[in-house]
């Protein structure tokens, strides 16, 4: 069946609601879609739902409660370095993939001078709507985490090994969105206490979780995904695009898109083991629609 560029679009706005309202009610706000099974990134989930704020205000409404109520959950210097990507221009689409005056919703209810008079306010609210995390649910491993070794890089360094097996310092600091040094001063320190293994390849030391991981395996599956930064910054460019013109009404536009975007996207497909469509055997606005196909497919897979 033929999607055209409006089928496209309303399909895959549908579609990224509906993941968000998933993964949200995992942390606690009410909702009548299931609760996800992915593992979910706190930062990068509020990323994407400010993205798509103004498609669902009823959801934003309910995130920035949350908020209010739990934000001492958020890391909030990883949650800046990560917004960098999201809020200066997009490469592409040349504008933000997040407005100024929602971001700026959120860094005034994270900040520290917000008015104690809002936060009680939103706090009284959330607590009439909302139910706390259950971190023992697999999916909150990041928060269980936190709650184990705090809010800061060990966690997230935890979550790469276990579904990465291993990396460098450089290789996690920029997947995980931590300053380099930080992660190879932890890591050297787990090596040194046996946490981590540390073997010497090169120039680089490659490390991979050693022991500790016994009661953290059960939480984690072979189709465990989390490299959301990339995920919400591809789809949301794609729905920016699909909403706007130039791109909403012209498929040869869109396929253009696809293509300057395959390379991103083939990396997260490939951790799905879903195909991708050959852009050379597709010229021109041919491959609108087989690529459209795919890229909707991708997305329910992570539901």
């Amino acid at each position: 069946m033929k999607n055209s560029p409006a089928k496209f679009k309303e399909s895959l706005q549908e579609g990224f609601l509906v993941l968000l309202w998933r993964q949200w009610r995992t942390l606690g706000i009410a909702a009548y879609s299931p609760e996800t099974k992915q593992l979910i990134d706190l930062e990068a989930l509020i990323l994407a739902t400010a993205i798509a704020a103004e498609q669902d205000q009823r959801l934003w409404t309910a995130v920035i409660r949350w908020l209010a109520c739990f934000q001492n959950w958020v890391n909030q210097a990883r949650l800046k370095r990560m917004s960098a990507a999201f809020i200066k221009p997009d490469e592409y689409l040349k504008k933000p993939l997040i407005k100024k005056e929602i971001w700026q919703e959120v860094e005034l209810l994270l900040s520290t001078t917000l008015s104690s008079k809002k936060t009680t306010t939103n706090t009284s609210r959330a607590k009439r709507t909302l139910t706390p995390p259950l971190l023992k649910k697999p999916p909150l491993l990041q928060l269980y985490l936190r709650g184990i070794f705090g809010v800061n890089a060990r966690a997230e360094l935890i979550l790469f090994f276990l579904v990465n097996g291993e990396g460098n310092s450089n290789q996690i600091a920029r997947e995980t969105f931590y300053d380099q040094k930080n992660i190879y001063v932890i890591l050297e320190r787990w090596a040194e206490s046996g946490f981590v293994s540390k073997e010497s390849r090169g120039k680089q030391n490659q490390y991979s979780l050693d022991s500790g991981d016994v009661f953290l395996q059960s939480n984690i599956s072979s189709s465990s995904f989390w490299s959301w930064p990339p995920f919400f910054q591809l789809y949301s460019r794609l729905l920016i695009a699909a909403s706007s013109p130039p791109w909403s009404n012209d498929p040869y536009l869109l396929s253009s898109l696809f293509r300057d975007v395959y390379p991103q996207t083939a990396r997260i497909a490939k951790a799905t083991g879903i195909a991708l469509p050959d852009p050379d055997l597709f010229p021109g606005e041919e491959f609108f629609n087989p690529m459209a196909r795919a890229l909707l497919d991708l997305s329910d897979r992570f539901q």
